[in-house]
C-alpha cells in the first residue's frame, strides 16, 4: 500500500476569523484528510492575541474598567462563535472549555489588579496563547461534528523548548519524542491532530511561547519533528507576491520562491511567513507552501531549497514603510572601532534588529537603520552607553531622520549585469534621494532608504521597472486576484 504523506497545516487568525471562516477550513482539512495525514496547527482568531495583551496591561496597571471591557470582549467574541458553530449536542462542551479558559484569563487578571506589579515572562506565556487553545479546541470539536475523526491536543503536550519565556526556542528531538508519543498514534488511527500554535512548554512543563510568528514557527517545528513531507500555510493571500497589491496593483503571485528569499522578504516587510519558521523546514528539507484559504483552489506559492528561476532576476520588491536611520558622528581625531564595538554588543544584548547599517569617512560616520518601533529603545541605549563621549563631545548628539526601507530581492540578481543600474535609473527618474544603501555579499537583495514620504512612490517604480512587461504580457483572466489583504497571521 502506497505511503501516505503527512502534511502539517497551519491556519492564521483571519483564516479562523469567524464562524463561517472555521467551516472553511474544516472542509479543506476533512477533503485533505482523504488522501493524506493532517496535523493542524490554529492561530487565534484575528485580533485575540492582541486583546489579550491589553488586558493583562490594564489589570497590571489596575484600570477595572478597561479589564472588565477587555474580558467581556474576549467572552463575547468565543461565544459568538460557539452559537454560530455548534449543534446542541457540543453546545455545553463548548461553552465548558470556553469557561475554563475565560476563568483562567479572569483569575489571573484580578491578581494582577491586586498586585499592581510587573507580570513576569512565564505568567504571561500562561495567558497570551489561550485564544489559540480556544481556537484548537473549537476546530477539532467542528471536525467531529461534521464526521471527521480530529482531536484536540495541548501544544504542551507537543513542543519542548527552553525556558526562554515569551520568546523561546524548541529542542527538536525531545519534540521528535512527544511527537511519537503524542501525535503519531492518533494519524496511524486515522485521526487528524488539532494543535493550539504559537506556544509548547519548557522541560519542567510550565507554558512557554515562541515569539513573534509563533503559529508558523510551531507548524515547521511540528513539521521537522514528525517527518512530514510538507507544510501548508493557510492564510489570506494567493502567495507571496513581487509586491504589496496594494501598492502595486500588477504584482503578480510568484509560483516558487527559496528559502532564503523568503526569509529576506519576511525581514524586510512582507508579512507572509516569519524568518525564523523557516528555518526548521530548511534545514529537514522539505517545502513550506503559501495559501489562501478564501480561495484554497489557486495553488499557492511553494518555499522550497531549488525553486525555479524567475522571468526577471528581481523577484520581489518590499519595503519596511516606518523606520528610522540614526546617525552618529565622532570627533575627526578619535578612533570610532571601539565606540561601534560597544553600541553593536549592547544592541545584541538588548536583541535589537539594525536593518542595516553604513559607514563612511572612514568610520566616522555611523548610520544604524532601524524599525521605528525601535527607534526610542536605541536612543536611550545611545545615551546610555556614550554618556562620557556625549558630556565630552567625543561624540555628536544623534541625528535621527523617518525613512522608508526599500528592498529588492532575488537569488538570479547574483551575477546579473546592470540590476543596481536599473534600480537607482527607476529611482532617480522620479525624483527621489536615496539616503543609504546596502548590499550583502550574497547579492541577494538590494536595501536602501529613501525618505518616508517617498516610499510607497519607490516601490511602485522599482516595480515597474522590472515587472511591468512580465504583467502586460499575462491575460487579465490570468492575473491574481488582490482584493485580500496582504497580512498573513
Amino acid at each position: 500500500m502506497k505511503r501516505k504523506r503527512l502534511i502539517v497545516m497551519k491556519f492564521g487568525g483571519t483564516s479562523v476569523g469567524s464562524a463561517e471562516r472555521f467551516r472553511q477550513c474544516a472542509a479543506i482539512v476533512a477533503r485533505a484528510a482523504k488522501y493524506d495525514r493532517i496535523v493542524v496547527v490554529v492561530s487565534a482568531m484575528a485580533g485575540v492575541t492582541d486583546l489579550i495583551f491589553k488586558t493583562i496591561e490594564a489589570a497590571r496597571h489596575g484600570d477595572s474598567a478597561a479589564t472588565r471591557t477587555h474580558l467581556q470582549k474576549f467572552e463575547t467574541m468565543h461565544r459568538e462563535l460557539i452559537v454560530q458553530l455548534f449543534d446542541s449536542t457540543r453546545h455545553a462542551a463548548a461553552n465548558d472549555f470556553t469557561s475554563e479558559v475565560l476563568s483562567q484569563l479572569q483569575n489571573a487578571c484580578h491578581a494582577l489588579s491586586a498586585l499592581r506589579s510587573d507580570i513576569s515572562a512565564q505568567t504571561a506565556d500562561s495567558l497570551v496563547a489561550l485564544g489559540e487553545r480556544i481556537s484548537a479546541w473549537a476546530l477539532a470539536a467542528y471536525l467531529q461534528q461534521t464526521g471527521s475523526s480530529a482531536e484536540f491536543v495541548r501544544a504542551e503536550n507537543v513542543i519542548v523548548t527552553d525556558s526562554n519565556f515569551g520568546n523561546a526556542s524548541p529542542d527538536i528531538e525531545a519534540t521528535r519524542k512527544q511527537c511519537e508519543q503524542s501525535l503519531l498514534p492518533l494519524l496511524d488511527r486515522g485521526i487528524v491532530p488539532v494543535v493550539a500554535g504559537y506556544s509548547g512548554a519548557n522541560p519542567q512543563g510550565k507554558s512557554t511561547t515562541l515569539g513573534r510568528g509563533g503559529s508558523d514557527y510551531s507548524a515547521t517545528i511540528i513539521g521537522a519533528a514528525a517527518g512530514a513531507d510538507e507544510v501548508w500555510i493557510w492564510t489570506d493571500v494567493n502567495g507571496v507576491l513581487s509586491a504589496d497589491p496594494r501598492i502595486c496593483p500588477d504584482a503578480t503571485t510568484l509560483p516558487e520562491i527559496s528559502f532564503e528569499e523568503a526569509i529576506e522578504l519576511a525581514y524586510y516587510g512582507a508579512k507572509v511567513i516569519h524568518p525564523k519558521a523557516a528555518y526548521p523546514a530548511a534545514e529537514a528539507g522539505f517545502p513550506v507552501w503559501i495559501k489562501n484559504s478564501f480561495r484554497p483552489d489557486v495553488a499557492g506559492t511553494k518555499i522550497t531549497h531549488d525553486a525555479r528561476p524567475a522571468n526577471s532576476p528581481v523577484k520581489s520588491v518590499t519595503s519596511v514603510k516606518d523606520a528610522t536611520l540614526i546617525s552618529l558622528v565622532t570627533r575627526r581625531d578619535v578612533h570610532p572601532v571601539e565606540l561601534w564595538g560597544r553600541l553593536f554588543l549592547r544592541l545584541g544584548q538588548e536583541q535589537i534588529e539594525v536593518l542595516f547599517a553604513t559607514q563612511s569617512s572612514p568610520e566616522h560616520a555611523l548610520g544604524l537603520v532601524l524599525r521605528r518601533e525601535d527607534a526610542a529603545r536605541v536612543l536611550k541605549l545611545i545615551n546610555t552607553v556614550f554618556r562620557m563621549e556625549l558630556a565630552q563631545g567625543v561624540l555628536n548628539p544623534a541625528a535621527v531622520e523617518d525613512i522608508a526601507v526599500v528592498a529588492v530581492l532575488g537569488e538570479s540578481m547574483k551575477g546579473t549585469c546592470g540590476i543596481l543600474g536599473r534600480v537607482f535609473s527607476a529611482v532617480a527618474r522620479r525624483e527621489v534621494s536615496v539616503i543609504a544603501v546596502a548590499q550583502g555579499a550574497s547579492e541577494l537583495s538590494i536595501c536602501f532608504a529613501v525618505p518616508a514620504s517617498r516610499g510607497t512612490e519607490v516601490v511602485r517604480a522599482v516595480h515597474d521597472e522590472f515587472f511591468e512587461q512580465i504583467g502586460a504580457n499575462i491575460p487579465l483572466c490570468l492575473r491574481p486576484n488582490h482584493s485580500m489583504s496582504t497580512g498573513a497571521q
